[in-house]
C-alpha cells in the first residue's frame, strides 16, 4: 500500500505543479500589463518590475495555491480513474479513504500555508511592494492624510471623536485639530488646537488652543496661548499610519486588534471583520478544492484531460462568483461576516461532502 500511496502523491503532484505555475504565470501576466503605463511613465528598469513582481508573489501563491490543488485532484486523480487504475486499486483493497488521503493533505498543507502568509509574509511584502511603487512614482512613502477623522470607544460607549485638518506623519503632528470628549453619551469637553505634535516619552502635546468645559446649562473656556499641555490620545504615530493601511497591509492578528481597538461596532466593523474572515478563508480553499476535486476524479467515467480543465475551470469561476456574493452579503449585514466570507467554502464543501458520500458507496 506504501508503494501506491507514493505512486498517487507522485501523479497528484505534477498537475498540482502545473497549475500553479500555469496560473502564477496568467497573474504575472495580468500584473506586469497593469504595470506597462506606469513603467513608461516612470522609466522603471526591467529589474525594477521583477522585484515588484517578486514582492506580490507570496499574495499571488495564496490565491493560486486552491485552483492548483483543484487541477491535482481532477486532472490527476482523473487521469487514473480514466484509465481504470484506481478501480483496479481499490479491487486490490485499496479503500477510498486511502486513495483521497494524498490530494486531502495537500489541501490542508497548502490550506496551512496559505494562513500562515497572510499572518506573516504577505502584509510585509506588500507594504514594500507600495513602498517601492511610491519611490519609482518619487512620492513620500508616507504621504500626508487630509481630514482625519477617528472616533474613540470604551466599552462599546463613545469617549473620544477627532477631527484634524491635515496629519503630517513626517513630523508627527496634526494640524487644525478638534477633540470632543464624551460623558455617558453627552460632550464634556471640547479642545480645539492649531496643532498637537508627538514627543517621545511625553505623548502628545498641543499648543495654542482652547479648552471649553461643558456644564450642565453653560461652558467655560481656557485659553492658551503660551507654554503646552500634554493630552492622552491613546493613539501612536504608528498606529495613525496603520489606520490609513489597506487591510490588505495588516497581518490577521494586526487587523483583529485594529478592527477590536478602533471599531467595536458600525458598519465599517463589519466590512472588515470579512476581510478578517476572508485572511482564513481565501488559503482554506484549498482543502475544499480538494474536497471536492477528489470524489469528481473518482467517479467511474472516462473524462479526458481537456474535459477536466473545462471542469476545474467552471468551479473556480462559481468560488468567485459565490465569494462576491457572500462579501456583498457580508459587508452589508444581511449576513454575519464570517458567513459572508466563508460561504462558497460552504456551499462547494457541501456539494464535494454530496459527491464523496455518493462515490463511496
Amino acid at each position: 500500500m506504501k508503494i501506491l500511496s507514493k505512486y498517487l502523491t507522485k501523479e497528484i503532484l505534477g498537475p498540482f505543479l502545473f497549475g500553479l505555475v500555469a496560473f502564477l504565470s496568467i497573474f504575472s501576466g495580468v500584473f506586469f500589463v497593469d504595470l506597462l503605463p506606469d513603467a513608461d511613465k516612470y522609466s522603471l528598469t526591467f529589474f525594477f518590475v521583477l522585484k515588484l513582481l517578486l514582492l506580490r508573489l507570496p499574495e499571488y501563491v495564496t490565491q493560486c495555491a486552491p485552483i492548483a490543488v483543484l487541477f491535482a485532484a481532477l486532472l490527476g486523480l482523473g487521469r487514473l480513474t480514466s484509465h481504470s487504475e484506481t478501480i483496479a486499486m481499490r479491487a486490490g483493497g485499496m479503500t477510498y479513504s486511502r486513495l483521497a488521503s494524498p490530494v486531502l493533505i495537500l489541501g490542508l498543507v497548502m490550506s496551512i500555508t496559505g494562513v500562515l502568509f497572510n499572518e506573516f509574509l504577505v502584509p510585509t511584502t506588500t507594504r514594500a511592494y507600495d513602498q517601492l511603487k511610491y519611490e519609482a512614482a518619487s512620492r513620500k512613502a508616507s504621504s500626508i492624510i487630509y481630514n482625519f477623522n477617528r472616533d474613540f470607544y470604551v466599552k462599546g460607549n463613545l469617549s473620544k471623536r477627532v477631527y484634524a485638518r491635515i496629519y503630517d506623519p513626517t513630523i508627527e503632528q496634526f494640524k487644525d485639530i478638534n477633540i470632543i470628549e464624551f460623558n455617558q453619551g453627552k460632550a464634556n469637553r471640547l479642545i480645539e488646537a492649531v496643532s498637537m505634535h508627538w514627543k517621545e516619552g511625553e505623548g502628545w502635546i498641543f499648543e495654542n488652543g482652547t479648552i471649553y468645559q461643558f456644564l450642565t446649562d453653560s461652558y467655560y473656556s481656557i485659553i492658551i496661548d503660551k507654554g503646552r499641555v500634554q493630552y492622552q490620545l491613546d493613539l501612536t504615530p504608528r498606529e495613525i499610519k496603520q489606520l490609513d493601511e489597506d487591510p490588505e497591509y495588516k497581518s490577521i492578528t494586526e487587523l483583529s486588534k485594529y478592527i477590536d481597538r478602533f471599531f467595536p461596532e458600525g458598519d465599517e466593523r463589519q466590512k472588515l471583520l470579512v476581510d478578517l474572515h476572508g485572511k482564513f478563508s481565501m488559503p482554506f480553499a484549498s482543502l475544499i478544492f480538494a474536497l471536492l476535486g477528489t470524489p469528481l476524479a473518482l467517479q467511474p467515467q472516462r473524462r479526458s484531460n481537456a474535459a477536466g480543465f473545462g471542469l476545474c475551470i467552471i468551479f473556480i469561476l462559481i468560488w468567485y462568483v459565490l465569494m462576491g456574493f457572500g462579501n456583498s452579503l457580508g459587508r452589508s449585514g444581511v449576513i454575519p461576516p464570517f458567513l459572508g466570507a466563508w460561504l462558497p467554502n460552504f456551499v462547494l464543501a457541501g456539494y464535494g461532502l454530496y459527491v464523496f458520500a455518493r462515490v463511496k458507496n
